[in-house]
């Protein structure tokens, strides 16, 4: 983890005292913490795993830097700066990149990085963030200085910075059960946009430059035979220059197309027996656990299958800890900790599948708006009784229910076409957040454009089809949801590694015609099937049952009396009064809907209920 500040035009002094305090704010942890501090600037890192982080100085280049991730052409990198075969950090190779290439030297870097950079000599400061956003960086500025840090609690471990609520931020993630905007859920400190570096000259303002963005406007021209033996070329690739290095990798493997494919790669390169890690939900229409095994047998990995019970739930007070901003899905967050816990002293290193869905049209979501333009475009008079009916249809116990998919259709089909794949994703209409915020917190909001954040990446795009703008938004957005939840393996000393977010891969991905990636109305990820067909078993390429990482939180709430009661205790009339953010007869209204099963609530609640434990956490 790396952190520092940086002071500008200035010849103040950062205190070393300082920066070990902001260490403390997230850790309370000295060790192995190395610091650099020279005039109007310092640099701090912590190692949480082997080769993590670094830092260099160089009284000679005049260039210091502090660098977090990992660089997988690190031997190409060293024969351009001409140190081929010489042993030197990431934070020295990152530095001669800088020396030879200037600000242009981030175009070079392939891997997932944050980094902090001073140029002594021309008093250029510089952070730089990955293309794809795998390594998190938070920023604080003012006119008088650079606050940075790879997780949030270094920077309000700033004696100079002020914890003070953002309401905007609060209320998008109440809209999506996450914050997408660079914005947090503290003002006045944001994230550095995936692709870009941030660069502050003397005498200047501040700019970030944009250094990749991803483009859909490019086809392939090639037959579908052509791009499945490019497609598996890349994807060996992808797995391979993130194993080559580690001699026991794991992989989170869920048994769906995009881990079992990252496992039948790796089984053809890994030096010794992949571990696998899989969880089990005891509840008709949720557990897919059988299919995991199925791979693991294939490929004769040393698999591990934890069992997720319903009193797993309470474990979120704990990791909420973990988190630098309050998100939730019961099924990302609090799976991947058990598999982390599983993995714990097994492996060091784990790959898994996140990305297949954005790089091959996976999500469901991708099905629905099809079906969503054509009833944008059915008369009022035949549309709304139908949408009416499915609005008060009573909730199901199983997952994959059809008045279950028809209720969540007619509430997401209120909201803006324009939103593309994000309208599927929202938990509240603007009438619903005016019921629960209180008025205080309401007039914050009056005059803001809800849905800007995800517009305005939205008009980025340069696709020219729904599926492509769709793909791009998501990629700016979700993926660094699914991200953030990798990151709560760090504290088990565990890395993560994504191939499917190899950023040539996505490239490449961007270029494949959305027609070979859902074919007709509900075949996804249909090249990626075509391409491994005759690699992976037939069961998995075949299957129609993907869950994506479900668990029956709906009904543990309701019929597990731990679950029950944990929230009950979090979610009381008198701690909402004292938070005083929500009115606590609506949400008490959300409970007793979600307990007589007139409505599944179990989003809202859960994530209610995060965030509560998140204030308590980093905030009171």
């Amino acid at each position: 983890m790396i952190w520092g500040v940086y002071y500008k035009n200035s010849n103040r002094d950062v205190r070393k005292d300082t920066l070990t305090g902001m260490a403390k704010a997230v850790n309370g942890s000295r060790e192995r913490t190395h610091q650099y501090i020279r005039q109007n600037f310092g640099f701090a890192c912590q190692e949480l795993y082997s080769n993590e982080c670094c830092l260099h100085g160089d009284d000679k280049s005049y260039n210091s830097i502090v660098f977090q991730g990992t660089l997988y052409n690190i031997d190409e990198l060293k024969k351009l700066v001409y140190v081929e075969g010489k042993s030197l950090n990431s934070a020295h190779l990152v530095s001669l990149l800088y020396r030879m290439f200037g600000e242009r030297f981030v175009e070079k870097m392939r891997g997932k990085f944050a980094f902090a950079l001073y140029d002594e000599e021309n008093g250029v400061f510089l952070l730089g963030r990955d293309r794809v956003g795998i390594e998190p960086l938070f920023i604080f500025e003012n006119e008088h200085k650079i606050i940075f840090g790879s997780s949030v609690g270094f920077i309000v471990g700033h004696p100079e910075v002020e914890k003070v609520l953002n309401i905007e931020a609060i209320h998008q993630y109440l809209l999506y059960c996450y914050n997408p905007s660079l914005s947090t859920v503290f003002k006045d400190i944001h994230k550095l946009r995936p692709g870009h570096i941030l660069i502050h000259r003397p005498g200047t303002a501040t700019i970030n430059k944009r250094f990749w963005k991803l483009s859909f406007a490019n086809l392939s021209r090639v037959d579908e035979r052509e791009v499945r033996e490019k497609l598996l070329e890349m994807l060996r690739d992808a797995v391979r220059i993130r194993i080559d290095s580690h001699s026991s990798p794991g992989v989170f493997l869920s048994g769906g197309m995009d881990s079992s494919t990252v496992v039948s790669l790796m089984s053809g390169i890994a030096r010794q027996p992949i571990h696998t890690f899989s969880y089990r939900c005891r509840k008709e229409s949720f557990d897919e656990s059988r299919y995991a095994g199925i791979v693991s047998d294939y490929y004769h990995t040393k698999h591990t299958v934890v069992e997720y019970p319903p009193e797993e739930v309470e474990s979120i007070s704990e990791l909420v800890k973990f988190m630098d901003e309050p998100f939730c899905d019961v099924g990302i967050n609090l799976a991947t900790n058990i598999l982390g816990k599983a993995a714990y002293g097994n492996v060091s290193l784990v790959l898994t599948g996140d990305g297949g869905d954005e790089l091959f049209g996976g999500h469901p979501v991708y099905l629905a708006d099809p079906v969503g333009r054509f009833i944008d475009r059915v008369p009022g008079f035949i549309k709304n009784p139908m949408l009416w009916m499915g609005l008060r249809l009573r909730d199901s116990e199983k997952k994959k229910d059809f008045r279950v998919k028809w209720k969540r259709f007619s509430i997401s089909i209120q909201f803006p076409q324009s939103l593309l794949s994000h309208r599927w994703r929202i938990y509240y209409t603007q009438d619903e957040i005016a019921d629960l915020l209180n008025r205080e917190l309401l007039s914050q909001l009056e005059d803001r454009d809800p849905y800007k954040t995800m517009l305005m990446i939205n008009d980025e795009a340069d696709g020219l089809d729904y599926l492509s703008r769709s793909l791009y938004s998501d990629y700016q957005t979700v993926v660094g949801f699914y991200l953030r939840r990798m990151d709560l393996l760090r504290h088990y000393g565990i890395e993560s590694r994504f191939p499917m977010l190899d950023e040539r891969l996505i490239q490449y991905g961007a270029t494949i015609p959305s027609m070979m990636k859902i074919r007709g109305r509900s075949d996804t990820k249909y090249i990626l099937k075509k391409t491994m067909e005759d690699i992976l078993p037939g069961e998995i390429v075949h299957r129609k049952d993907k869950l994506g990482h479900s668990i029956p939180l709906k009904n543990w709430m309701r019929d597990d009396a731990r679950v029950k009661s944990f929230m009950m205790d979090i979610l009381t009339p008198e701690s909402l009064k004292k938070r005083g953010l929500f009115d606590g007869s609506t949400v008490s209204k959300y409970i007793e809907e979600h307990l007589l099963k007139r409505r599944n609530h179990s989003h809202r609640l859960w994530a209610l209920m995060v965030l509560e434990l998140w204030l308590r956490e980093h905030y009171d």
